[in-house]
């Protein structure tokens, strides 16, 4: 039994499931650029955080308290989003992060962390609330990942363009929050 898996069960023994959780919790978590898939990843991570510690966005985080993914790196991009610089997977020691060099094409061809979910009616031009481009202004693939169309120019998302970055989510204005990226499974 791996230490992180040790503590986890530690402590959700003490824990006896009492701990309420908040909805921030439940949200399925995004895996950082370049993350192998979950069962991989959650074996070949051994949680030494280096990832985290040369993110220039402080985008990548680990849970606090106890849990069974306590060692496990993720993306929040609601709250910072990754800005594809692949630093992280340049330090990564277990390669639980595959290196990517940081071309924008490698990137591109690359990187799958997630993909978008548009909730048209709390989007502000598809809802008819307002004008916004702000995803469409700050997705490093415009006219690829993301395009304007309609009248009103609302986002209409690509998934398999998309490197699921969460620029477009951190970018997405407070009242509406009408963009996630949902991890892959």
């Amino acid at each position: 039994m791996k230490r992180r898996e040790l503590v986890g069960a530690i402590a959700a023994a003490l824990t006896l499931g009492l701990a309420p959780r908040s909805p921030a919790n439940t949200r399925p978590r995004l895996r950082p650029p370049g993350a192998l898939a979950p069962a991989a990843f959650a074996q070949a991570c051994i949680g030494c955080y280096r990832c985290a510690e040369v993110c220039p966005t402080t985008a990548i985080r680990f849970p606090t308290g106890f849990s069974l993914d306590a060692a496990l790196p993720y993306v929040e991009p609601r709250d910072a989003a990754c800005v594809l610089c692949m630093q992280c997977t340049d330090v990564c020691p277990t390669q639980a992060l595959r290196p990517i060099r940081a071309d924008p094409e490698v990137v591109h061809r690359e990187v799958r962390m997630g993909r978008p979910d548009l909730n048209r009616s709390r989007c502000l031009p598809w809802s008819g609330a307002g004008v916004c481009r702000l995803c469409f202004e700050v997705c490093p693939y415009p006219n690829r990942a993301v395009e304007l169309v309609g009248a009103r120019l609302g986002p209409l998302f690509h998934p398999e363009a998309c490197v699921g970055c969460g620029l477009c989510e951190e970018a997405c204005p407070d009242g509406s929050h009408a963009i996630q990226i949902l991890p892959f499974a």
